[in-house]
C-alpha cells in the first residue's frame, strides 16, 4: 500500500491488503521503499485500533480553559491521547493552547484532526538534475489541529444496541450466550458508520458577561476504554450477586409436593439450608466479637500514647484496658456470652478512665465518651442483643478516638 493512497486521508477509509519491502542482497532501497516500509507498519497499527479499540478520548486532553481574543479565541487543551476515526493516534504532549476564528453563534464544539507536519529543512543534493527542489524536509512530526462546528455533532458515544437474551426463559446455556452476542457484535461491526476522523472534545457557550464555559448537556466525549478497565467491570459485575441490575425481584411461590417422599425430600433440603446458615452466622458473629476487640486494642493504645504526658494515670488505665482486651483475644473461639461477660467487666476501667482524664481532655469530647460508656452500659445491663452490644461498643472507640487532649496542661503525677 503506497504511502499516498487514500486510507491516510480518506474520512471513510477502506480495507486493504498491506504491503511490505522483500529484502535481499544487493537491493537498492529508494525513497519509494523506505515509505513504502513506514506505510506498512503505521496502516497496520491504525486499522487495527480502528477495528479493536475504536475513536475517542484515550487519556486526558481536556479542555483547560476558551477565552475570547481580537482574533477570535485561544482553547488551552491539557496533555493526553487520542484515537482518531482512521485509527491513527494524536498526542498533546504538554499544555497547548491553540487559536481559532471567532464563532458567529455562541455555541461552538471543538475537535481534533490529525495532522502531519513537516521539519528540519535540509538541502537535497542535484543529481544529473534528478530532484526537483534544491531543499527537502527531514523530518515530519505527526500532530494535530484544532477545529469547530457551530452545531452539534451527530451520535457523538454512541451506544450500541445489544440485545442480551434472557437465560431464564429462553434457555440459553453460556456457549450459546457467547455466541448470540458474537454475531450481534459481528452486525454491529458492519453497519457502524463513520462520523469522520476528527475526534470530539467539548462543548462551550457564551455567557451574557462574555466569558466561555462548558456546555453543561452537551453530548459526551467519545472514550476508548482498555481491556483491564473492561475486565474490571466484567469481575464487577459478576461478582456483585446482590440484584446488580436492581430489578424488581417477585418471590416464586413455592411448589407444594403431594408424594409424602417429596416432602420429606424438601424438608431435609430445608434442615440443610438452616444448618448452613446457622454456620455462616456463628462464623460471622465471631469475627465481628474478634474485629471490635482488635478495634478496641488498637484505639485505646493510641489513647494511652495520646495522654502520656498530661496524665500517666490515665496512660496507665488506658494500657490496662489494652492488655485485659489482648488477653479476651487469646481465645480461639468466643462465644456470645463470653464476650457480653467481657464487655461488663470493661465498664468499670472505662468509668475510671474517663474520670481521670477530665483535666485534660476538652469538656465536649469528654462528653461523648461518658456518654458512649453510658450508652454501652445500658446495653449490657438491658441485656440487649448482640449487635446492638457491638455498636454501643464501637461508639466508644470511636469517642476514645475523638477525645481532644488539651494542650500545655501542668502533667498530673500518679497517686
Amino acid at each position: 500500500m503506497p504511502r499516498d493512497d487514500t486510507y491516510s486521508d480518506s474520512d471513510t477509509p477502506a480495507l486493504s491488503q498491506f504491503q511490505k519491502n522483500r529484502f535481499f542482497k544487493g537491493k537498492l532501497m529508494t525513497p519509494r521503499d523506505m515509505e513504502a516500509e513506514q506505510a506498512y507498519h503505521a496502516e497496520r497499527l491504525h486499522t487495527i485500533n480502528r477495528f479493536l479499540n475504536g475513536k475517542g478520548i484515550v487519556h486526558g486532553i481536556e479542555i483547560q480553559s476558551v477565552t475570547e481574543t481580537d482574533d477570535g479565541l485561544d482553547v488551552t487543551l491539557t496533555p493526553g491521547l487520542a484515537l482518531d476515526g482512521n485509527g491513527r493516534p494524536i498526542v498533546v504532549e504538554q499544555v497547548t493552547t491553540k487559536s481559532v476564528p471567532m464563532p458567529a453563534d455562541d455555541e461552538v464544539y471543538f475537535f481534533l484532526e490529525f495532522t502531519e507536519a513537516a521539519m528540519e529543512t535540509i538541502p537535497v543534493p542535484d543529481t544529473e538534475g534528478a530532484v526537483d527542489d534544491d531543499t527537502a524536509p527531514n523530518r515530519a512530526v505527526e500532530s494535530f489541529t484544532l477545529t469547530y462546528h457551530e452545531t452539534e455533532p451527530d451520535e457523538v458515544a454512541a451506544v450500541p444496541d445489544v440485545e442480551i437474551p434472557n437465560l431464564q426463559v429462553d434457555n440459553f446455556d453460556p456457549q450459546t450466550l457467547r455466541e448470540a452476542l458474537s454475531e450481534q457484535y459481528q452486525q454491529y461491526q458492519s453497519s457502524r458508520g463513520s462520523s469522520g476522523p476528527a475526534v470530539f472534545v467539548g462543548a462551550f457557550e457564551r455567557t451574557p458577561d462574555g466569558n466561555w464555559v462548558p456546555i453543561d448537556d452537551a453530548p459526551a466525549r467519545p472514550v476508548v476504554f482498555d481491556s483491564e478497565y473492561l475486565f474490571g467491570v466484567l469481575v464487577d459485575h459478576v461478582a456483585d450477586t446482590d440484584n446488580p441490575h436492581r430489578t424488581p425481584v417477585t418471590k416464586e411461590p413455592m411448589d407444594v409436593p403431594e408424594d409424602v417422599d417429596e416432602i420429606m425430600d424438601a424438608l431435609e433440603g430445608l434442615q440443610a439450608q438452616v444448618e448452613t446458615l446457622q454456620d455462616d452466622r456463628r462464623s460471622l458473629t465471631r469475627y465481628v466479637m474478634r474485629k471490635t476487640i482488635k478495634d478496641r486494642i488498637r484505639f485505646f493504645e493510641e489513647l494511652a500514647d495520646r495522654v502520656q504526658e498530661q496524665s500517666g494515670e490515665a496512660s496507665q488505665i488506658a494500657r490496662s484496658i489494652v492488655d485485659r482486651s489482648r488477653e479476651n483475644l487469646q481465645a480461639v473461639r468466643v462465644r456470645e456470652e463470653d464476650y457480653e461477660k467481657q464487655l461488663d467487666n470493661l465498664i468499670a476501667p472505662l468509668v475510671e478512665l474517663g474520670d481521670c482524664l477530665e483535666p485534660v481532655t476538652t469538656e465536649e469530647s469528654l462528653e461523648d465518651y461518658l456518654r458512649a460508656v453510658s450508652n454501652l452500659q445500658s446495653a449490657v445491663e438491658e441485656d440487649r442483643s448482640l449487635l446492638d452490644q457491638v455498636d454501643a461498643h464501637d461508639e466508644v472507640c470511636e469517642a476514645a478516638d475523638s477525645l481532644e487532649v488539651l494542650l500545655d496542661v501542668v502533667p498530673v503525677t500518679n497517686k
